[in-house]
């Protein structure tokens, strides 16, 4: 969202009530909820179309490829490529991490830290002013508004 917008949703909302400005923070949630909810949905679609509708035309019609022209008129070669994916649960991580070293694979390991566990920690930090680590991350503060039990 550019700042034009912000401040198109900031003038219109200059005169509202604090309940006006909860409707409309709530209204604005749902409808964020319902969108997330059906890109989820539009997602699965694509995944059944590209991972099994696809592929299964593909072996039926004996092809390796086909050229297929877009709405646009853009020509497209169609391909069915093997991928892989890999998920690890939480309490294998550090079973993997000794797997690929002993397979020479370390090479592939690295160190993460999760975003929010990060922030929480420099969110602390900053108010018991305690150092932290501005110099190395790009650290931002803000105020939002939170829904509670009255």
């Amino acid at each position: 969202m550019d700042q034009k917008e912000v401040d198109v949703i900031k003038a219109s909302l200059a005169d509202a009530t604090y309940n006006e400005l909860v409707a409309a923070m709530i209204q604005t949630k749902e409808a964020h909820d319902v969108l997330k909810q059906r890109t989820s949905e539009a997602w699965d679609v694509v995944c059944v179309i590209a991972r099994q509708v696809i592929p299964a035309r593909f072996e039926q019609d004996q092809i390796q490829n086909i050229t297929v022209i877009l709405p646009d008129g853009t020509k497209k070669r169609l391909l069915v490529l093997p991928k892989v994916s890999v998920k690890t649960p939480e309490e294998n991580k550090m079973l993997l991490r000794d797997w690929l070293r002993e397979h020479e694979a370390a090479e592939i390991i690295s160190e993460t830290v999760n975003a929010s566990t990060l922030a929480a920690y420099v969110g602390a930090q900053m108010k018991a002013g305690e150092p932290y680590p501005n110099d190395i991350c790009e650290i931002s503060t803000y105020e939002t508004a939170s829904l509670r039990k009255a």
